[in-house]
């Protein structure tokens, strides 16, 4: 995975493990778009079932213009 930059996200927390963090998201969302590396290293993307395809490319876009205005950066 190398040319892969890896985004820090202020948690409030030094560092938390991909279980956590989605045990921790548990119960605040009513639509979720999930991507990630999975345990082989595999890129793997899931989504609830009333978000369609149009809805996750939004959802994908909004945050990488969020990400690229800055919302997102460090402290």
């Amino acid at each position: 995975m190398k040319n892969v930059t890896k985004v820090e996200f202020k948690t409030g927390e030094v560092s938390l493990d991909a279980n956590t963090v989605l045990d921790k998201a548990k119960g605040d969302y009513n639509s979720v778009l999930i991507v990630g590396w999975d345990n082989q290293g595999c890129l793997d993307v899931r989504s609830t079932n009333n978000l369609d395809q149009k809805d996750c490319l939004y959802l994908a876009q909004m945050f990488t213009h969020k990400l690229l205005s800055g919302d997102y950066a460090p402290d």
